[in-house]
């Protein structure tokens, strides 16, 4: 019953070129993977993912892998049906694969539910169950499920708001890897909520994450940069920002959006 529900998912792939036959060159292990470990089956994906007309290809991958108990492949396989569609059939079947994968302790599952029901998108809006979502995906090592938590208790989705709480998510999130994280963890930093002020800190963790292409903190630093009276710095990184798409260091800057779909 699952199988089938996922082999109507894969056949929808955006119009485009057909995936070159170069696509089964042995190097690159993006062939046939139904014979292989299923580990191999998600790396084909993720390799096949990027080359022009290989998205039905991509996504087949991790069908094989989720329909052999390859949990992480369920999990990218969701969020890549819903990466460029809300629409509810899509939806639909991304909460049942996450919801799969999450049951089975696969963080990647967790963090993408807790997003959902977080938003109410497919399945009722649910802030705490989003927290223990988040949470669980925090302990099993997703950097993105650690910021999501943080941010629940930030803005006191699950009561009342805990900075001291949120900070310590968001300070394993940027451990871990997640420029938003960082970005978070500075902006706690810089105001001295839930952890002690600490400025410098909160610049150098800006920096990092504008560096990895974070356009909130890109925006973050111009404009403490500003502050400080350092404007040429401060104006460039609300530029870099405004590149990245945030709207609001373009109206500072008074720059017209970028059209990032270009």
């Amino acid at each position: 019953m699952f199988s089938a529900l996922l082999s109507v998912a894969v056949l929808a792939a955006p119009p485009g070129p057909a995936c070159p036959k170069a696509a089964k060159d042995p190097l690159l292990d993006i062939g046939p993977c139904d014979k292989k470990p299923v580990e191999a089956c998600v790396a084909a994906g993720d390799k096949l993912l990027p080359q022009p007309g290989c998205h039905a290809e991509a996504l087949a991958r991790y069908e094989t892998a989720c329909n052999r108990g390859g949990l992480r492949g369920c999990s990218k396989l969701g969020f890549r049906l819903v990466e460029g569609s809300r629409d509810p059939a899509p939806v639909k079947r991304a909460i049942q694969l996450f919801t799969r994968a999450c049951d089975g302790n696969d963080a990647l599952g967790c963090a993408n539910l807790a997003s959902f029901t977080w938003d109410g998108e497919g399945v009722p809006k649910d802030p705490k169950k989003a927290a223990a979502l988040a949470e669980k995906a925090c302990k099993l090592g997703d950097a993105f499920g650690c910021g999501t938590a943080g941010s629940l208790y930030a803005q006191g989705e699950v009561g009342q708001k805990d900075p001291a709480k949120a900070a310590g998510f968001f300070q394993k999130a940027c451990e871990g890897g997640s420029a938003s994280g960082c970005n978070q963890l500075a902006m706690a930093l810089f105001a001295g909520a839930g952890v002690k002020k600490d400025v410098e800190k909160a610049m150098d963790l800006w920096a990092k994450a504008c560096t990895e292409r974070n356009a909130a903190a890109c925006a973050n630093i111009g404009r403490a940069l500003k502050q400080r009276g350092d404007g040429e710095r401060g104006q460039k990184a609300l530029s870099r920002a405004c590149s990245l798409g945030d709207q609001e260091a373009c109206k500072e800057k008074g720059l017209p959006p970028p059209d990032l779909e270009e």
